[in-house]
């Protein structure tokens, strides 16, 4: 079973459930990747307040953020392509943490690998993965915060 998390990207940092520790680790991660990501991009202080304001970005060097995070985080390859076993590997830490997200985070990335049709545009492709993960994690009760 293909089990992709699009948008542990900025996923499960709010979720009171999630500890402490884990939460801190990962805000220090995505602080370093989110730094490095702007300028790999091109992207301006309006496209990081976007992301940052959980808004869909409205130039493409915002949807290349999100597109870096993924990469970065080792959820799509450098070509644009989902990588299934990475995002496995990203998901462990949440699963040992927070069994019941994890399974929802889990359902959530593989639903919206199997729905989003692919892109030529890798950036494109990525943000529309994670309006996926938007959509169907409202959907599943999940607090917006989490799913950006």
């Amino acid at each position: 079973m293909f089990k992709f998390v699009v948008l542990l990207t900025c996923a499960f940092v709010a979720v009171n459930a999630v500890s402490e520790e884990l939460k801190g680790k990962f805000l220090e991660k995505m602080t370093k990747i989110g730094g490095e990501c702007a300028k790999e991009v091109g992207a301006n202080e309006d496209d990081i307040a976007e992301l940052m304001a959980h808004k869909l970005p409205s130039r493409h060097e915002g949807e290349c953020m999100i597109f870096c995070f993924h990469k970065h985080l080792g959820l799509m390859n450098e070509d644009g392509t989902l990588n299934k076993e990475g995002a496995m590997k990203a998901a462990e830490p949440l699963k040992a943490d927070d069994p019941e997200l994890h399974e929802k985070v889990v359902k959530i990335g593989k639903e919206c690998a199997e729905e989003v049709a692919a892109d030529d545009d890798k950036c494109k492709y990525a943000t529309k993965l994670t309006e996926c993960v938007v959509k169907k994690g409202k959907a599943m009760g999940l607090d917006s915060s989490v799913l950006h």
